[in-house]
């Protein structure tokens, strides 16, 4: 450092209009985030559930369903759109032993909405009116 002042040349960014914010959020199908694992020695692709489909799932007191949505769902042959499971699996999906491989798809669902359980579990079991939890 030489003790002078010295500028750096920060290149200026273009404020979009609202037509342009439009068509770029609005406008453009946006694909999902999506990830590969292990279920049962078999390799998946878990794709990133829609805001639509989290609120729903909010709302759906039964647990059951809502897991087993995500295999329904979100579990697809990689690098392809088609979905591995149906809906008369369900039952099926119930059945399987809890592995590590399940407890990963879990987890993995999670980082795919951005969620991290351990956060969200630590979030949950603070007072929100007392300031030192």
């Amino acid at each position: 450092m030489t003790g002078q002042n010295e500028t750096v040349d920060i290149p200026a960014v273009k404020l979009l209009t609202r037509k342009e914010l439009r068509a770029a959020i609005i406008g453009t199908k946006h694909a999902p985030d999506s990830e590969t694992t292990m279920l049962f020695g078999c390799e998946i692709e878990l794709r990133q559930p829609t805001l639509a489909a989290i609120l729903a799932a909010r709302e759906d007191d039964d647990e059951q369903k809502r897991i087993t949505d995500v295999f329904l769902n979100y579990a697809y042959v990689p690098g392809t759109d088609e979905l591995i499971f149906e809906e008369g699996d369900r039952q099926v999906i119930l059945n399987w032993p809890f592995t590590k491989e399940l407890l990963a798809v879990q987890t993995l669902i999670g980082k795919l909405t951005g969620i991290d359980l351990g956060d969200a579990e630590e979030v949950l079991g603070k007072d929100p009116l007392d300031e030192s939890s």
